[in-house]
């Protein structure tokens, strides 16, 4: 797993992942990765997406 989200196509990959691990039963990891993909994602999107 990348763990950096530098351009929109990795964001759409995190979201996607971040998605499927959402609808489906999870395990420990996948919970640790589900806070460590919205991690990356607020981040990406206060560098990326804000109006100032």
């Amino acid at each position: 797993m990348n763990y950096e989200i530098d351009t929109e196509d990795d964001y759409r990959e995190a979201l996607d992942r971040f998605l499927a691990i959402c609808s489906a039963p999870q395990s420990e990891g996948e919970v640790k990765e589900m806070y460590l993909l919205m991690a990356l994602m607020e981040k990406y999107e206060r560098e990326n997406c804000s109006s100032n």
